[in-house]
């Protein structure tokens, strides 16, 4: 068993085992997570777990979030030994195998030139891959073992432009995309000069063979509401303000419906595109007053007029208002978002 996880394992007291798993998942799961979505899709998400541009990134993290989570309850409820011996490790494959899935149902061109790549490597006599400070590498099978290359700390924007003179250098007399997938990568590694991670091969390639990947998007690049931290109801343009409020009004009637744990996750995290919290796009759009708001959440008008003023929140802030841990906040936020998606999709 990993070491980082006795602490929480053996707490007798609940008030120190959720402190303990606080620090599993701020400390050790979310830094890993966001790392993991960094190297699969090249977005970044916060340290609270936000990207206000990109809400399946933040989908993505809550869930993976959530998956870990649930597995140190289980392993706290157990009374069998973990077989867990590097949790950040697990971690790790617990977000990969979510953002896997995800390619497959989203870029199904993507994952199989990802299922390719992989299955070249494994098989080509001259190639390898390996783990390495817990991230698969991969190249020449000479080079086995080795950390990799600088190559692989660029920013894939800066990447795409030297992809430019690769071709120009490699391929100058032919199209990339019409030679063999073998030679492609060869080719490529022989340019590089060291190991890449393997996901980021995956991503260069699709690069050259002109695969495009379709962007993570959120269900507001169709016009209907921003999920997460931000859910927005601000509809694109061409939506019409009638709908606008209507879809607003259909929100603040879902969400009061919620477990009060959720709803007050929910609320106090929500933000829209201008920055305003839950509370000021509802009192704004003219779906409640004060008053019908208040009895809504089950609060005094003084309370939720001071909420709002410290609305929209972060993790550690929601958490300090309702007298948890952030992985709390965390964990009810995610269900409270998804009943909400439920919802919509039976709305429409």
């Amino acid at each position: 068993m990993d070491n980082v996880l006795v602490p929480y394992l053996t707490a007798d007291d609940e008030r120190e085992r959720e402190q303990h798993l606080d620090e599993l998942l701020t400390r050790h799961a979310a830094p890993l997570i966001r790392q993991v979505l960094r190297r699969k899709f090249g977005v970044y998400v916060s340290g609270q777990g936000i990207n206000k541009n990109n809400q399946d990134a933040e989908d993505l993290y809550q869930e993976a979030m959530t998956r870990v989570v649930q597995v140190l309850n289980q392993l706290q409820a157990s009374s069998s030994p973990t077989d867990i011996e590097n949790f950040k490790a697990y971690v790790s494959r617990i977000t990969s195998n979510i953002c896997i899935d995800f390619i497959r149902d989203k870029s199904p061109t993507r994952s199989r030139l990802n299922t390719s790549v992989r299955d070249l490597v494994r098989r080509h006599e001259d190639l390898a891959s390996w783990v390495y400070n817990n991230e698969i590498l991969c190249g020449f099978a000479t080079w086995r073992n080795t950390g990799k290359s600088t190559f692989s700390d660029q920013e894939f924007r800066d990447i795409e432009t030297k992809l430019e003179t690769f071709k120009s250098a490699r391929f100058s007399d032919e199209d990339v995309r019409l030679a063999p997938l073998s030679q492609v990568v060869v080719e490529l590694f022989d340019w590089i000069g060291g190991p890449i991670e393997v996901d980021l091969l995956v991503r260069i390639v699709g690069y050259l063979l002109m695969i495009k990947d379709d962007r993570i998007e959120s269900l507001s690049e169709q016009a209907t509401a921003r999920w997460g931290a931000h859910l927005s109801v601000i509809t694109q343009s061409g939506e019409s303000h009638v709908e606008t409020k209507e879809l607003l009004a259909w929100l603040w009637g879902a969400v009061i419906q919620l477990p009060a744990e959720q709803r007050d996750a929910f609320a106090f995290r929500f933000e829209d595109p201008a920055g305003q919290g839950f509370f000021a796009v509802l009192v704004a759009g003219g779906i409640v007053n004060w008053d019908e708001l208040a009895q809504g959440m089950g609060r005094s008008v003084e309370e939720v007029a001071r909420l709002s003023m410290r609305m929209p929140m972060d993790g550690a802030t929601a958490a300090d208002e309702l007298g948890v841990l952030p992985a709390k906040v965390w964990k009810w936020r995610f269900r409270a978002i998804q009943r909400l998606k439920i919802q919509l999709k039976v709305r429409k």
